[in-house]
Formats: C-alpha cells, structure tokens, sequence
C-alpha cells in the first residue's frame, strides 16, 4: 500500500507541474485555478447557487463570496432571486462570462493537445482511456457512463480474441470463483470458432467503453438453419443500463436475417440474470445436466429458441 501511496503522489506533483496548477494565474490568464472551477461549475450548470457551488468544489463560503462578488463586479455573472427564497440566488454566466469561459475553455485545450501531440494515436487513447479508469474506480460524480459512451461493433480485430478470453477469465473468477479450467475452455471454444470463423454466416458483437472492452455476444452459424448463442458477457457495471438488451436484440435480428429456423445455447443455473434475458427474449429451457467442471458443482443448462 505504501509503494501504490507513493506512486500516487508521484503523479500528482508531475501532473501538478505540467498544468502549472500551482501557478497564481492559471493558463497565463488574470484568473486562479480555483476562479476558472468557480466558472466553469456555473457554466455547466446553466445556473446554480453559491450553496451548490460549494458543495460540489468543497470551498470555503467566505473565499466562494469573494470570489463571486468578483467575478459579479466584472460583468461575468449575474444574480437572480429564487422564486421560492427572495433572499437566495441563483447564479448566471452573463454574455461577457460565457465569452471568457469560451476563451478558457480553448486555452485548456490548446493546453492538452501540445501535451498530445508527440503521442500516436494509441498512445493518446491509452492515457485518455487510464483516466477513465481512474475517475470510474474513485466514482467521480460525473463518471458514470451511459450509452452514449458505449460503442458496439462487429467484425473482428487483432487482439479481440484475448480480449474476450481475459474478460471471461476475469468476470467468472470474480463472481463465480470459476478455477483456471474454465478460461482453458473458452481459450479452446474461441479457438475452435476461429478455425472456421465466416463474417457471412457467424457474428460477434462487442461493446467497449472508453476504448475498453465491457461486454460481447456471438452469434455461430451451425448449419442446417440452427445457430448458437455464445459469450453473452457483460461487466458488471454495465448491467441494469439496457446494454445487455441492445445486444441480445442485434443477435437475434441476425439470426432472423439468416433465416436460422432455431438458436440455442449453453449456460449454468449460476447465470441467473442472463437466464432470465434468455426467457424475456423467447428463450426455452429444454435440459439441465448436473457438472463439475471448473471448480464447481453446477447445472449446465440448455435454452433453445423457435425462429420458425
């Protein structure tokens, strides 16, 4: 814990310093760093409250009323009276105030992209991905993605096979204590899918957030008018937002457009969530067979599904 503490505050001073965080005046302007948040939280907001302001800052209400009385002698803000508490304000960007924080707002930038620009591409996404991360772990209050941050492809890349094997591995281990053998078996199933791998009759579907890997499902083509559902996975923090849902609807009108007369797959009864997915979506349970495989005594359960 000591060494993850000091590798912590080792970036903080770096990162400090190359912002010139510490400076008086922040982005060579005539205002401080604490000035520029004071701005951009009324900004964001469209209109807020000192009240809010502190609270979301964590500044002290003295320092908080001198610097608005400040910004309000100079034309960038403006007070309203609450409807319901004459004697409380909400807080506006006036027309001069958003023009500055417009000017603020590319100097940041400017600021960032001469951090950038000796960087590739994927050295760019990598740092942009890192601090994703980190705001999603320390639960920053604007950190929770939506769909909006979600991005679903299909067609498969370098590198995406063991993607999807680490994200299995990982997932099952954490919430099913699934032993060693079980990513030895999707290492397997995924290599022998790859050996006869055709886009035109087998598609996977993965769903990454800031360049991550949070989710997939495939859809393989047996011959005969049967396919098989296989790796319907999703991070944890991603379920309960419609994205499992939006994925199982792109399997299932694939498998229409291919005109499978029936579908199937395999699971476990652990996998209560996604069996419930399965029924929503039409899904049957036609067997259920005690194993123990993977560190486990457990059901593997088969669904299938009557396209026609």
């Amino acid at each position: 814990m000591n060494q993850f503490i000091s590798n912590i505050r080792k970036f903080n001073r770096y990162y400090t310093k190359q912002l010139g965080l510490l400076q008086q005046h922040f982005l060579d302007t005539d205002y401080s760093l604490t000035d520029i948040r004071v701005l951009y939280e009324i900004d964001f907001n469209g209109q807020t409250t000192a009240t809010g302001i502190r609270d979301a800052l964590q500044i002290d209400a003295g320092y908080l009323s001198r610097i608005l009385r400040s910004f309000e002698k100079k034309g960038l803000i403006i007070k309203h009276p609450l409807p319901e508490d004459g004697r409380s304000y909400y807080l506006q960007l006036t027309a001069r105030g958003k023009k500055l924080m417009s000017s603020l707002n590319e100097l940041s930038n400017e600021q960032i992209r001469e951090m950038l620009k000796d960087l590739a591409p994927a050295q760019q996404e990598k740092i942009a991905h890192a601090m994703s991360i980190l705001r999603c772990l320390l639960k920053a209050p604007d950190s929770t993605p939506t769909m909006e941050d979600i991005t679903i492809r299909h067609g498969l890349q370098p590198g995406d096979i063991g993607d999807m094997i680490r994200l299995h591995g990982i997932l099952y281990a954490q919430e099913y204590q699934y032993d060693l053998a079980f990513e030895t078996y999707v290492t397997q199933t995924l290599y022998e899918f790859m050996q006869t791998y055709d886009p035109a009759r087998d598609r996977v579907w993965l769903a990454s957030c800031y360049g991550e890997l949070i989710g997939m499902i495939a859809i393989i083509g047996k011959g005969k008018g049967v396919g098989q559902l296989r790796w319907f996975l999703l991070r944890p923090e991603f379920r309960g937002m419609g994205l499992g849902k939006k994925l199982m609807g792109e399997a299932m009108a694939f498998c229409r457009a291919q005109n499978f007369r029936s579908v199937y797959l395999l699971t476990t009864h652990q996998q209560t969530t996604a069996g419930s997915m399965y029924m929503k979506a039409g899904f049957v349970k036609t067997a259920s067979t005690p194993q123990s495989i993977w560190g486990q005594d457990l059901y593997e359960e088969r669904y299938e599904l009557k396209l026609r």
